[in-house]
C-alpha cells in the first residue's frame, strides 16, 4: 500500500517538527502502533500483501524522528522495513543514511521513496531509487512529496504507469504540492502553523492538494484516494538534551478532525497504555 504523501521537517527554536499527511487509496484504513522502550513509530503496510510492515512514522528515544514518502511502486521490498531498521539500530541522521548505503550495497532492493528525517543537530532526507541513495541535510528545514529532488529520475516517473505511482500521482502535481509545502513551511513558526500548512487545499483538493479529497467519483480517478491520517511530532528540548517526545494525529482529512495530542514517554507505562488505548 504505497503513500501519496506530503512530509516536512522544521527546527524552530529548542523544538523540532515532523509532520506528515497519509494519503491512501483505500477507504477505511486505520493505523496501528508500536510503543517499546526505544522506539515509537506508527506501523507501515507491505504493497504486496497488505499486511503491517515497519514503520511510516515514528521516532526513537534518542530523538531521531522520520516518515517515508513513495516516488514508486516497485516489485520490491517495502521502504516501511528500512525505516523501522533505523529507528532501531541508529541515533543520528549520518547513522541512518550509512545504514541504507550499506543496507542497498549488499544487495537488497525496495521501491522508490524518499524518507524525511529530523534530529536535534539538523534535519534531512534520504532519497532511495534503484540500488542508490543520496543524502540532503539541512540545520532548518526540510520536504518532500513523491517524487526525487536530487536522483536524476523525473523521466522515469513521467513516464511511469499510474498503478507504479499509485497515490503518488503525476508528478507535475507531486511538484507543485512540495512547493507549496516549502513555502508554507519557511513561514511556519509554530504549531498552529503546522497545522494549517496540512490542511492546506488546491482548487481541486486532488493529487496537487497536501489535504487531499476522495474523488466524486473513484472509479474515474482509482488513485487519487485521500487524506487518511495527518501526523505532527513534536520534540522539545533539544537544546538542553532533556528531550521530550509528543504526537498529534488526526484521522481523516486534517480541514475537518480534530487533533488528538499524545505525550509519548519511553520511561512510563501510562503514556504506553494510554496510546496504545486511544490511538485513532
Amino acid at each position: 500500500m504505497a503513500d501519496g504523501c506530503t512530509a516536512g521537517a522544521k527546527i524552530i527554536g529548542d523544538r523540532f517538527y515532523l509532520l506528515k499527511n497519509r494519503d491512501l487509496i483505500w477507504g477505511g484504513f486505520r493505523d496501528s502502533i508500536v510503543f517499546d522502550k526505544d522506539v515509537f513509530f506508527v506501523t507501515g503496510v507491505n504493497v504486496g500483501d497488505g499486511e503491517p510492515c515497519g514503520a511510516s512514522f515514528g521516532f526513537n528515544k534518542f530523538g531521531l524522528a522520520g516518515c517515508n514518502t513513495t516516488v514508486l511502486v516497485t516489485p520490491h521490498k517495502a521502504y516501511d522495513s528500512l525505516l523501522e531498521r533505523i529507528f532501531r539500530e541508529t541515533k543520528t541522521i549520518d547513522e541512518a543514511f550509512e545504514l541504507v548505503r550499506a543496507d542497498l550495497e549488499g544487495g537488497n532492493r525496495y521501491q522508490w521513496c524518499n524518507f524525511v528525517l529530523a534530529s536535534p543537530e539538523g534535519v534531512g532526507a534520504i532519497e532511495i531509487g534503484d540500488g542508490v541513495a543520496v543524502l540532503e541535510k539541512d540545520p532548518k528545514i526540510i520536504t518532500r512529496t513523491n517524487h526525487h529532488l536530487v536522483l536524476p529520475t523525473a523521466d522515469i516517473l513521467r513516464q511511469a504507469e499510474l498503478a507504479e505511482r499509485e497515490a503518488g500521482g503525476p508528478v507535475t502535481t507531486s511538484q507543485r504540492r512540495r512547493q507549496e509545502a516549502a513555502k508554507l513551511l519557511a513561514e511556519a513558526t509554530s504549531l498552529m502553523d503546522m497545522t494549517q500548512l496540512l490542511s492546506t487545499h488546491r482548487e481541486g483538493r486532488g493529487f496537487d492538494s497536501i489535504c487531499r479529497h476522495r474523488s466524486p467519483n473513484p472509479r474515474a480517478e482509482p488513485y487519487l484516494g485521500e487524506t487518511v491520517y495527518s501526523y505532527i511530532a513534536e520534540v522539545s528540548g533539544i537544546d538542553i538534551d532533556t528531550l521530550e517526545f509528543r504526537i498529534k494525529v488526526a484521522a481523516g482529512n486534517p480541514c475537518t478532525s480534530t487533533y488528538d495530542e499524545f505525550v509519548v514517554d519511553f520511561d512510563s507505562p501510562e503514556s504506553k497504555y494510554n496510546l496504545m488505548t486511544n490511538f485513532p
